[in-house]
């Protein structure tokens, strides 16, 4: 019974210090993301998260014309793809474990960026996760950093 107990203020401990996680994002050399215009964002069919919304408004953000696929049938040298997952768990709620993003030159079919976020601890909102990725990503990607963003 105490180790149950133990667990239990462990458990609310970590939902009071805010675990984080780590995100790593690589990009094509030589990848100019400025160069694109439209980004056509393939979106899960089941996204309990809302990633795919977040994702729309991360790349508007960042000045890309953001659309839904399907993609038109005459892609143009300035579109991209953007395609995400998720793997969720669960601990007493259900929450995001860790996503990827990954993004293409439709025209070629080459991937430009991958972004991957892996959780260490769950107290951190997915809205967090997903800002901290995007940051990273901005940055990479010769972007500014998102602003008011810790």
């Amino acid at each position: 019974m105490k180790w149950v107990v133990a667990a239990a203020m462990f458990s609310c401990l970590m939902m009071l210090a805010g675990c984080s996680g780590s995100v790593n994002t690589v990009i094509k050399p030589d990848t100019d993301l400025k160069k694109y215009k439209t980004a056509y964002v393939d979106m899960l069919t089941q996204d309990e998260f809302n990633l795919g919304a977040a994702i729309m408004a991360h790349m508007t953000g960042m000045g890309f014309m953001v659309k839904q696929t399907p993609l038109p049938k005459d892609v143009s040298e300035t579109d991209l793809l953007v395609k995400y997952d998720y793997y969720d768990g669960w601990d007493m709620r259900k929450y995001m474990k860790n996503f990827s993003i990954n993004i293409f030159d439709e025209k070629s079919n080459t991937l430009l960026l991958n972004s991957r976020y892996d959780l260490t601890g769950i107290w951190r909102g997915e809205e967090f996760r997903i800002n901290y990725t995007f940051n990273d990503i901005r940055i990479k990607a010769g972007y500014p950093p998102l602003q008011d963003f810790e």
